[in-house]
């Protein structure tokens, strides 16, 4: 269900023997190695790479938890509280591993850190082969994964109150499976070429039910202007995030409670700048929106609360 920046290359190398000896090719998914040095997953089938220009680890900091800035969000939340945060597109693990390693960091200066992280993947094969690796996935040398593949679920020895729980298959049929709400949404997975239902309006507009009446921000990888619209249209707010890779932005999605706090609000937000960006585009509606429904999806954003003041 990953992910990240994707990578279109042309022809997919023959798979080795899952069950050999260093095999680099498990199901839908082999081992690519960047001319930068790091490695990373291909899925053979769609020829996508996750994390294709930046290593791993360094991405899933830089895009998701820096952004997100929780090494703050665990140190200021309440003592009694917990923060939930959904992993959308598992993947080989980069994302929820850069997370736990946070709240280890935050954990070690004597913060009572808080942390649920729930993990959505449709196919485990990606983080399997990656963790059969470990000399070029090194940020799997830890024993979170193993727990997650064998029990789908891990409790830290070392920090009582991290937790890391799989909800295996579909994410749009999923979703409503998870028992908390998320504070934070890592959503990364293969581009809208591969995983089109995962980023179509309806998808959107679900999550929003279920999280908008909270402080909820998303984090993904995409800038595309037919991702930013439904999202606009499902009842987000929309920011610009950082660049990654050969992106020259990212994207931050927020709920209106976390649109009016204080600390969301300094967010680079869309303004009417994007919205005459939008009416020349060619890609102003997702595919899944037919030509019945454009009038009020384009009403929805036209009218909505974000683009009134700016």
């Amino acid at each position: 269900m990953k992910q990240k920046q994707a990578e279109i290359s042309k022809g997919a190398g023959t798979p080795d023997d899952a069950n050999a000896p260093g095999a680099r090719a498990l199901g839908d998914y082999e081992i690519h190695q960047a001319w930068e040095g790091f490695a990373s997953i291909r899925q053979i089938s769609s020829g996508e790479i996750m994390h294709s220009r930046t290593a791993p680890l360094e991405e899933a900091r830089r895009i998701y938890v820096e952004q997100a800035h929780l090494a703050q969000r665990l140190r200021d939340q309440d003592a009694a509280g917990e923060l939930v945060l959904w992993d959308v597109g598992l993947g080989a693990g980069a994302n929820a591993m850069a997370a736990i390693a946070c709240c280890e960091e935050v954990a070690a200066t004597g913060i009572a850190a808080a942390l649920c992280i729930i993990s959505f993947e449709n196919d485990l094969d990606s983080l399997r082969l990656a963790a059969r690796h470990p000399e070029q996935f090194p940020y799997l040398a830890h024993e979170a994964p193993a727990a997650l593949l064998e029990h789908g679920h891990w409790r830290s020895k070392s920090v009582p109150n991290l937790t890391w729980t799989l909800i295996p298959g579909d994410f749009v049929e999923r979703m409503s499976d998870a028992q908390s709400a998320p504070d934070l949404v890592f959503y990364d997975m293969f581009s809208s070429r591969t995983s089109g239902r995962l980023w179509a309006f309806p998808t959107f507009r679900r999550l929003f039910e279920i999280c908008g009446a909270k402080d909820v921000e998303l984090f993904t990888y995409t800038c595309s202007t037919a991702n930013r619209a439904a999202l606009l249209a499902a009842g987000f707010f929309v920011a610009r995030g950082r660049n990654a890779g050969p992106k020259i932005e990212t994207t931050i999605a927020l709920t209106p409670l976390a649109a009016s706090h204080p600390k969301r609000a300094q967010r680079d937000f869309l303004s009417r700048d994007w919205l005459a960006k939008w009416d020349r585009s060619t890609a102003k509606f997702p595919p899944d929106v037919g030509a019945s429904d454009r009038p009020q999806f384009e009403k929805s954003i036209r009218e909505h609360k974000q683009f009134r003041n700016s």
